[in-house]
């Protein structure tokens, strides 16, 4: 009888542990890279001189892709992250910024998402110097369509260049954090108190500019932290960044970044786009860091023969959260050419050598 009893309790204990894994809830987050060559006013029908097809079309086909497979619509996409450099031109073409406009708005009430502004979508591009981002608010601040009452968004101020957002997938609330382009101490101060009050939150990391690569003889594209000092005003350095925030707060386990596409030195070039960088904070956990940035991919156009600035091909980042498994898939699409990029920087699945709930403990 006690045999047949033990046999029973084991039988319902691995049902039970069975079930959990079957059924837990797997949701993805698409990573959307430098979108500034698909609004740029020189690669769209009604450009001087027309161009044989619209680059924005590209855009708009990416978004409408993560808003058919968003959960809403029964897919597994429960977020989308915008890096950053929306637009080419600044504030100098405000037809770049509505082509994004049009592509930002198919996400619309179908996924939450956040967005950073990029080098190249400050107002004033002088002298490799940036600074003022009035138009930047005006699309997709605070007050703008994209975000105004909703209530998984929140900004440092009226211009929306630090914001973030919460959402739950999975059981769990995870956080979204962005940060402008260089954040200076006045940022980084912003985004303590922001995890201040937010304890033990899981936290993803988006700013433009934070990876790049070196080329290095017996390490080629080796990912390290840049320093370009863009912004006009008070720029912070990525080693800041990382000494004075990432570091100090274990909340913060995934960094997104884009802006750079190609390490070169010597004439040895890359245009992948492409790079990963682990670091352990403060408290001893991993720090997993992504660069992806697709801008100068070309295919389409060299197959059309237009030898033209690239597009992008339609390229974008997916990662699937399986934390029953406690893993991040990572996967890279394009939309244009429908297919996976399936190369070790493109594919891989990060494997989480801590405990997610021991981690961000209540």
């Amino acid at each position: 009888m006690k045999k047949e009893l033990k046999k029973t309790l084991l039988c319902s204990a691995a049902l039970v542990a069975v079930s959990s894994a079957l059924f837990a809830e797997k949701f993805s987050i698409a990573v959307i890279s430098d979108t500034q060559n698909y609004c740029d006013y020189r690669y769209q029908r009604d450009s001087n001189p027309p161009y044989p097809y619209d680059h924005g079309d590209i855009y708009k086909r990416q978004m409408q892709y993560i808003a058919d497979n968003s959960k809403k619509n029964g897919g597994d996409i429960a977020f989308a992250i915008h890096v950053g450099d929306i637009v080419q031109n600044g504030a100098e073409k405000d037809s770049e910024w509505k082509i994004a406009d049009d592509a930002m708005s198919i996400l619309d009430d179908k996924v939450p998402y956040l967005m950073v502004p990029g080098n190249h979508d400050y107002d004033s591009q002088k002298n490799h110097s940036i600074e003022g981002l009035k138009t930047y608010a005006k699309y997709f601040g605070p007050n703008s369509k994209h975000f105004a009452g909703k209530k998984w968004y929140s900004s440092a101020d009226k211009i929306g260049a630090n914001s973030y957002a919460k959402f739950t997938a999975d059981g769990k609330e995870i956080m979204v954090l962005g940060l402008q382009t260089e954040p200076d101490l006045d940022d980084i101060a912003w985004a303590q108190k922001v995890l201040d009050a937010n304890k033990n939150i899981p936290v993803i990391l988006n700013v433009h500019e934070f990876l790049g690569a070196r080329y290095e003889p017996t390490a080629p594209g080796t990912a390290e932290y840049l320093d370009d000092k863009l912004r006009a005003k008070n720029p912070g350095s990525a080693q800041q960044l990382w000494d004075k925030l990432i570091s100090k707060n274990k909340q913060i386990f995934l960094v997104t970044c884009g802006h750079d596409f190609r390490w070169h030195e010597d004439e040895k070039h890359s245009e992948e786009g492409e790079l990963v960088r682990i670091d352990t904070n403060d408290a001893g956990y991993k720090v997993y860091q992504l660069l992806s940035d697709y801008q100068g991919r070309k295919e389409i156009d060299d197959f059309l023969g237009l030898n033209a600035h690239a597009s992008g091909d339609g390229w974008m980042r997916l990662m699937e959260f399986d934390l029953a498994n406690n893993q991040i898939i990572i996967k890279t699409y394009s939309t244009e050419l429908n297919r996976y990029e399936t190369d070790i920087d493109s594919q891989f699945t990060i494997k989480f050598d801590f405990d997610w709930n021991k981690r961000f403990k209540k």
